[in-house]
């Protein structure tokens, strides 16, 4: 389940290769400790990832050994920049590595946790980049524009647009949302979902993508019930 903005990146993602059966059980606070990081079973059991039998698991199939990682909405605001020939353009942070010297496979443990350092060293990029596309829910007063949203699908239709896609569709729930450029204190940051990008024939790059607390209207908890589903 994506609750972001639609990428405005160049990559497009590959053939399912990515362990996404693994990877969308990870209730992961990425700015919290790694001894937080948990895993849901089939009866909404969590428990800790670390030592559990997934973490051993190969992060891809056919394996990887060596994979580039991105934060998403960072190359984001890059690409962004870069299309509106910006004066003083965005760089993304520069990619990590994830590289098995010995030949072995990428394992989910080893994507974890390296990422989560990754995404922490990165923290204030992230929130930065987060923080401008953050939307809020909001009572509309004189001059204000609207977005109206769809919260099943996180899709925006201008108001007014009586030719966008699905706005004659009366069982769509309307709601007002405005990007308020501040996300609340406190907010938390969890694992969304990753996005395998085929570079070449024999490299690839992933895309993480983060949730952010309050994001389009949607609470952590009704985040976590609706992506956590074994």
């Amino acid at each position: 389940m994506d609750t972001t903005l639609s990428p405005v990146g160049n990559h497009e993602q590959s053939p399912i290769r990515l362990r996404l059966d693994l990877l969308e059980r990870l209730h992961w606070d990425v700015f919290g400790s790694l001894e937080d990081i948990q895993v849901k079973n089939k009866k909404d059991i969590l428990t800790p990832f670390s030592g559990h039998r997934i973490a051993s698991e190969s992060l891809a199939n056919p394996p990887f050994t060596n994979i580039e990682v991105n934060i998403d909405r960072c190359t984001q605001k890059a690409a962004l920049d870069e299309t509106n020939e910006d004066e003083d353009p965005y760089e993304a942070p520069e990619p990590l590595v994830i590289n098995k010297e010995d030949g072995s496979p990428i394992s989910l443990q080893d994507f974890v946790f390296q990422v989560h350092e990754y995404l922490n060293a990165n923290k204030e990029q992230l929130y930065k980049c987060e923080d401008e596309m953050y939307m809020n829910p909001v009572a509309l007063g004189d001059g204000q524009q609207a977005v109206e949203v769809n919260p099943n699908d996180g899709e925006g239709v201008p108001d007014g647009d009586e030719d966008a896609p699905g706005s004659e569709d009366e069982s769509m729930e309307r709601d007002h949302f405005l990007r308020s450029g501040n996300i609340p204190e406190g907010n938390r940051f969890f694992f969304d979902h990753a996005m395998l990008n085929e570079v070449d024939t024999y490299e690839y790059d992933i895309y993480v993508s983060v949730f952010v607390e309050g994001h389009m209207g949607l609470s952590l908890e009704k985040f976590l019930a609706r992506k956590l589903r074994p």
